[in-house]
């Protein structure tokens, strides 16, 4: 089995590491990544020559994915299997499915996980798996089951609108704690440390990241709004 991955950013190299010793992998970005493909055992092509295995994974920023999208429509093979692995799935799932050839297929996925979250063994995390366009949903559950990863398979709408608590909201809360200085304490209890945990974690986006799992969620603004009106109600009963 040859898999060429797309973007390999830091959560690209985690898939390839995770990746090669089931397939042979093909790595591909706009920089050149030939050192650090070599250093974990895998292959540094063009994008072309990515793009033309039977299965492909797309992980690169989701602002860059239309464009990859127009740019390898006519090179995938035919019934190649296509998916992507970003945090929002409506906006994902639409743009394959109306860009991509109808003889690709298709299907979006969310590892639930990263280099911070899981840097030596994914066993245990969780994926969630949106079938799109496929007749490979079992098989691809089934393999990403034999890495020891908690398959969930949903719908887009669906995934958006939980990602938009336990993502967008959780991001908005360590954004705000890293924003305001929070820092460690000697005197902390277990429930801090574990906010402090998050604010960690979220010190690691990037502008863009953040900026995109709160705009482009189309559920996320909502719940961020009603987090801030009940913060306002409980401060005011304590004036």
């Amino acid at each position: 089995m040859e898999i060429g991955i797309i973007g390999f950013g830091s959560f690209g190299r985690l898939i390839a590491k995770h990746l090669k010793t089931r397939a042979k992998i093909y790595v591909s970005d706009i920089i050149n990544k030939e050192k650090e493909a070599k250093e974990i055992g895998v292959s540094f092509v063009s994008v072309k020559q990515a793009a033309s295995k039977e299965i492909v994974i797309l992980s690169m920023p989701m602002e860059n994915l239309q464009e990859i999208l127009i740019s390898i429509k006519e090179i995938l093979q035919k019934n190649a299997l296509v998916l992507d692995v970003c945090s929002l799935k409506v906006f994902s799932c639409e743009l394959m499915k109306k860009i991509l050839p109808k003889d690709v297929e298709i299907i979006g996925t969310h590892p639930l996980f990263g280099p911070q979250s899981a840097p030596n063994s994914i066993e245990g995390s969780k994926i969630a798996i949106i079938p799109i366009r496929t007749s490979r949903l079992d098989e691809v559950k089934s393999f990403c089951e034999s890495l020891g990863l908690k398959v969930f398979i949903t719908t887009s709408k669906e995934h958006d609108k939980q990602m938009a608590s336990s993502q967008a909201l959780v991001h908005f809360i360590g954004q705000a704690m890293e924003n305001c200085g929070i820092k460690r304490t000697d005197l902390s209890t277990r429930t801090f440390d574990k906010l402090m945990d998050i604010a960690e974690i979220i010190r690691n986006d990037t502008p863009a990241l953040f900026n995109n799992m709160q705009t482009m969620n189309p559920f996320a603004k909502e719940v961020r709004e009603k987090f801030l009106d009940e913060l306002n109600k409980i401060n005011g009963l304590l004036v």
